[in-house]
């Protein structure tokens, strides 16, 4: 059983459905009689869209390192100094 690919024509944007196993074939579009390949199609859609999403996640990214830098939770803790060994050695001496 074979998967069915669908694209849409470059020039007036209908959708040709076409069996996955020839889609790497050149197909006819009926409306307007333009020869394309619909694989070439959904590759350039799924580049697009690759793009937006690369896009997308460096706008929350940014978002999230600005919010961290607002709030101060993106910065080191301070380490804080023992007081403890002090104490023990008070306490030994006595």
């Amino acid at each position: 059983m074979s998967s069915v690919a669908k694209a849409k024509c470059p020039k007036c944007k209908q959708e040709v459905s076409v069996e996955e196993e020839v889609s790497t074939q050149p197909v006819t579009c009926s409306s307007c009689q333009t020869t394309f390949v619909p694989a070439t199609v959904v590759a350039e859609s799924n580049r697009r869209f690759e793009i937006g999403m690369y896009v997308v996640m460096l706008l929350v990214a940014g978002a999230l390192i600005g919010y961290m830098v607002i709030t101060g939770e993106g910065l080191p803790k301070a380490d804080e100094p023992d007081a403890a060994p002090a104490a023990e050695d008070a306490a030994a001496d006595q």
